[in-house]
């Protein structure tokens, strides 16, 4: 009596799984970016064709694998938009902040940056009366002048630093932070915001964040996100 052998073929979909084959994480990554609606359909048709006659695939299971391909292809599509929507903001912000070379700006900044012993001016603005104190460090964090400018009302000012440490010796080339402190007369001491005004001489968009050069080559560098104030340049 004649032996009969059947041979099971294996779905390339399991139960409740992915519909998409992985072989190893790295190839998985390939397959999963590359597959679209031809593979599938290609793929889907190759497992009914090989799958066991005396075992075929149930109809929830057919369903379940179709539903698995359209939930994925509407992610990758929306994937897709996101994308486009990202380009085309990315594209205007560009614009934006080219816009403004040539502007007069305000920005928030605690940088001052001494360019031939001459310091970037930095203000700042105090909404009540207080007492001020200011400390100048340098890159290493160093405090290397400390500035008392006393009792002021509110109002705006400008930082009295000439660029000077406590010595009275001119400081070298670069940038240095400023810390301003205003006292209230309860004895609470709060830190001040300090701003550069400055015009825009060129701007990075290759940084992350984007930065704007201010008042020439060798100016004060600013994030864009820290411009709080936009002028037209003085045409007199």
């Amino acid at each position: 009596m004649a032996t009969t052998t059947t041979t099971t073929v294996q779905p390339m979909y399991g139960i409740g799984s992915a519909f998409i084959p992985t072989t190893n994480a790295n190839s998985g990554s390939a397959a999963a970016s590359s597959m679209n609606m031809n593979s599938f359909l290609t793929m889907f048709c190759a497992q009914l064709q090989n799958q066991d006659p005396t075992n075929p695939m149930q109809s929830y299971e057919l369903a379940s694998q179709l539903a698995q391909f359209t939930t994925v292809e509407q992610l990758s599509q929306a994937t897709t938009s996101l994308n486009s929507i990202q380009q085309s903001s990315a594209g205007v912000d560009y614009g934006q902040i080219t816009s403004l070379v040539g502007k007069q700006v305000t920005a928030q900044t605690s940088q001052s940056n001494v360019s031939s012993g001459s310091p970037t001016t930095l203000n700042y603005t105090l909404a009540a009366p207080a007492t001020v104190s200011f400390t100048i460090q340098d890159a290493n964090g160093n405090t290397i002048y400390t500035g008392n400018p006393g009792s002021q009302s509110a109002g705006s000012y400008s930082v009295p630093w000439t660029g000077k440490d406590s010595s009275g010796n001119t400081v070298a080339d670069g940038a240095y932070t400023c810390k301003v402190t205003a006292t209230a007369s309860d004895g609470t001491a709060t830190t001040v915001q300090t701003t550069v005004q400055g015009q825009v001489y060129s701007c990075n968009l290759k940084t992350n964040p984007p930065t704007y050069l201010l008042t020439g080559p060798n100016g004060l560098q600013v994030p864009v996100s820290n411009v709080v104030g936009v002028t037209s340049p003085s045409t007199s």
